[in-house]
């Protein structure tokens, strides 16, 4: 079958390169990548670095909080040595230089990393950043806290915004989460979620399914013929050639 699906690289292309860097980053871009997904949350002093743990304990050769450092004390850790030695010296990025690297080459998923009952202020910096680069074409923001997409779509409007959820949503949220509060324009399951019913829910809700994080093939093949809109993965070139062919 021809391939209609979009693919994004799970935090780059982070089986050749450290997940969440410029090097996995561009790695990406070289496969052809329709689109990455990647983490951001603020640092001590409100620069929006990319990294997927609320700690620097498991990516970097540091320790502690992400909210408890600067900008500048991230940008010193390793952030590439655990992958292999010859990513040694690489250094968490902060989402401005993210968005310099991929300029207008392919699509982004950000997702806001927030546990704030109040919706974090990574809304606001982020928010600043993609009406200064106008991207919203290019850029659609998710997050599993709800109150993190509330306080986004209250600040723009014009924002697609994705719900992400790694179980089953009961009635009250589902009905919640896809009501005139935050009007997500895609709802972001784990693949395992994926049926005929889900897709129906989903399009009752006028909202696209972007899944993750699918690695199997033969798994990747059936999200496509139930019509999800984006297939995440970690094995972003493997998948594009298997939905290519024929």
């Amino acid at each position: 079958m021809a391939r209609h699906v979009q693919i994004f690289a799970h935090k780059g292309a982070n089986r050749v390169a450290p997940e969440n860097t410029l090097p996995a980053f561009a790695a990406a871009l070289d496969m052809g990548v329709d689109g990455i997904e990647l983490d951001t949350q603020c640092s001590r002093d409100g620069v929006l670095v990319v990294i997927h743990d609320f700690t620097v304990d498991h990516a970097t050769n540091g320790q502690g909080r992400v909210a408890d450092l600067t900008q500048a004390e991230l940008a010193r850790l390793d952030a590439g040595s655990h992958f292999a030695a010859d990513f040694a010296g690489v250094s968490i990025p902060t989402l401005d230089e993210v968005f310099d690297l991929v300029g207008d080459r392919c699509r982004l998923n950000v997702e806001v990393k927030s546990m704030d009952p109040e919706g974090g202020p990574e809304a606001d910096v982020l928010l600043a950043a993609i009406r200064r680069r106008n991207l919203y074409d290019q850029v659609i923001v998710s997050s599993f806290n709800p109150m993190t997409l509330i306080k986004l779509r209250w600040l723009e409007p014009r924002l697609a915004l994705g719900v992400l959820h790694g179980k089953d949503l009961p009635p009250h949220l589902a009905a919640a989460w896809t009501g005139p509060v935050i009007r997500p324009e895609a709802l972001h399951p784990h693949h395992t979620l994926v049926n005929a019913a889900y897709m129906d829910w989903a399009g009752s809700a006028s909202c696209a399914v972007n899944t993750w994080t699918v690695n199997d093939v033969d798994e990747a093949r059936r999200l496509a013929d139930l019509g999800v809109a984006t297939i995440i993965t970690d094995a972003p070139d493997v998948l594009m050639a298997a939905l290519a062919a024929v």
